[in-house]
C-alpha cells in the first residue's frame, strides 16, 4: 500500500504543477490549451481524491506514540 500511496502522491503533485503551467499559458493568450486544462483538471481531482481516500485509513491506523 505504501508504494501506491507514494506514486499517487507524486502524481498528484505533478498534475497540480501541470495545472498551474497550463493556466499560465491560457492567461498568456494560448486559448487552445483550454480543453487540455479542463481534462487534466478532472484527472487531477480524481487522482488527488483517490490519494486522500487511501491515505486517511493508513494515517488513522498508525500506532500512538508514548
Amino acid at each position: 500500500m505504501k508504494p501506491l500511496l507514494m506514486i499517487l502522491g507524486i502524481l498528484s503533485a505533478l498534475l497540480i504543477v501541470a495545472q498551474l503551467v497550463m493556466g499560465q499559458l491560457i492567461l498568456s493568450g494560448q486559448a487552445e490549451w483550454i480543453k487540455r486544462h479542463q481534462h487534466s483538471g478532472y484527472l487531477t481531482v480524481v487522482v488527488a481524491l483517490v490519494y486522500i481516500v487511501l491515505s486517511l485509513p493508513k494515517i488513522a491506523s498508525l500506532p500512538k506514540r508514548p
